[in-house]
């Protein structure tokens, strides 16, 4: 009796293993960095400050360094950083056990950055001092961190004291929806918005050990989110094609780590679901987790290509037609600011996992897939924004040669990268220009059309 009931454990045991991570029993809320309170962000500061007299900071910064060249240029970057916004978070939370990652929408304000609440004086802070670069405003303020040398946290906006305009969320918004293979999706946001961010704050984000500024933090969570609402939109939660740090991309693969900041053997895989194993949280603009762990495993991680084939298939959900947005009863006592709003995590849209747009307002995701499905014709819809719907139509083109007054401001064209910050991540110079081309095309053909953009 007692030999068949241990075979059964070990048998149960088995299958458990065979499929994958279990749910997390509860799960935080990253919310949107701008809608935090002045109270919320000092308690933030708290942390900060206690972790970097603890050396935590600079730890962090230097394992970035490190680790840079094997992070970037990979498909490797978006497991990396998942894991690595959690460590840090993990460790926050032993300060304070309410301390949840924000994210940063930075293209909320993409038009003029500098003037985002969120680099405000309760927030992030503004721009570095006019000689020494140092920061002497918001959570970090007169900060000294010790990794490479002992110096003050240094910010240094790109343009002055203004930094130039980001990446439109309908260029991301184009991104989620048309690209149908991870390494595809991970250049196209490497080579745009967490470029363009990086840039844009310069002093210590534009460096190898940018983790020491919490910028590097909410805007990596910022880019987690958008990494998490294309595996829902795609339903491939596993897919993990390309190249890796060691080689052919595969979900066994280790994950990089440093000793200063372990993460204990942890393989891609075990980061790819959120709310499943140790990633337990979520995002409260996007779909939770779903109901079961996903189909598919290290055998199934799609074909190593890096040209947007037809991978989007290999490893969908199983169930993602009917799951839904269900943390909200499990992750209430968790965020940031411990006011039990857990519940509003979702899309809004519990019977789908389809997402479309990148931008975590949800009332201008309303108005900007409207006002897209009524300007653009179809040929355009069909190449960036397929997940709309295919359709037939001609292009609503501008029939003006003066812009009236009520229509508005055209989107600005992306910022390019500098050879300076591509040479530091070892880019493909051609294969960044062919993404920059491609957003421009995007700008264009929504400019050159009657849509009028609700950012």
């Amino acid at each position: 009796m007692k030999l068949s009931l241990s075979l059964a454990l070990v048998a149960l045991a088995a299958v458990g293993s065979a499929q994958g991570p279990q749910r997390c029993s509860g799960m935080r809320v990253r919310r949107n960095a701008a809608s935090l309170s002045p109270q919320e962000w000092q308690s933030i500061a708290n942390v900060l400050r206690q972790m970097n007299d603890d050396g935590a900071i600079s730890r962090f910064g230097a394992s970035h360094d490190r680790l840079f060249s094997r992070v970037h240029g990979n498909t490797c970057f978006f497991p990396f950083h998942r894991r690595y916004v959690l460590e840090f978070e993990n460790i926050a939370r032993t300060y304070d056990p309410n301390f949840t990652v924000p994210y940063w929408d930075a293209t909320e304000s993409f038009r003029n950055p500098a003037a985002d609440p969120v680099l405000s004086n309760n927030g992030l802070g503004a721009n570095g001092g006019n000689n020494d670069h140092c920061l002497g405003s918001g959570i970090q303020s007169n900060m000294q961190v010790t990794y490479p040398n002992n110096h003050c946290l240094r910010r240094s906006f790109n343009q002055g004291d203004s930094i130039g305009a980001w990446y439109a969320p309908e260029i991301i918004s184009s991104y989620i929806q048309s690209d149908t293979s991870l390494s595809t999706f991970r250049e196209n946001i490497e080579y745009s918005i967490h470029g363009a961010v990086h840039l844009g704050l310069g002093g210590e984000m534009d460096t190898g050990y940018a983790a020491q500024d919490f910028s590097f933090m909410v805007h990596h969570a910022n880019l987690d989110r958008l990494w998490w609402d294309w595996q829902n939109s795609h339903n491939s939660f596993l897919m993990y094609d390309g190249t890796g740090s060691n080689g052919p991309a595969s979900l066994s693969d280790l994950i990089p780590e440093d000793s200063s900041v372990p993460f204990n053997g942890a393989t891609v895989e075990s980061v790819m679901v959120l709310g499943y194993g140790n990633v337990c949280y979520t995002y409260d603009s996007s779909s939770g987790p779903p109901q079961s762990y996903p189909s598919g495993g290290s055998n199934n991680s799609g074909a190593n290509n890096n040209n947007g084939g037809n991978n989007n298939g290999a490893n969908n959900a199983n169930n993602a037609n009917n799951a839904n947005s269900n943390t909200g009863n499990d992750n209430g006592n968790n965020n940031s600011n411990g006011n039990n709003n857990g519940n509003n995590n979702g899309n809004g849209n519990n019977n789908s996992r389809s997402v479309t747009s990148s931008s975590s307002n949800l009332a201008n995701r309303v108005l900007e897939n409207q006002g897209i499905q009524n300007s653009l014709g179809s040929d355009i819809i069909n190449r960036f924004f397929p997940g709309l719907g295919r359709r037939s139509g001609a292009l609503k083109r501008r029939e003006y040669q003066t812009q009236p007054a009520n229509c508005g401001d055209p989107i600005p064209f992306p910022p390019r990268l500098t050879p300076e910050w591509i040479h530091m991540h070892g880019y493909d110079p051609e294969r960044v220009e062919c993404a920059h081309k491609n957003a421009c095309e995007i700008v264009e053909a929504l400019n050159n059309s009657t849509y009028t953009s609700p950012y």
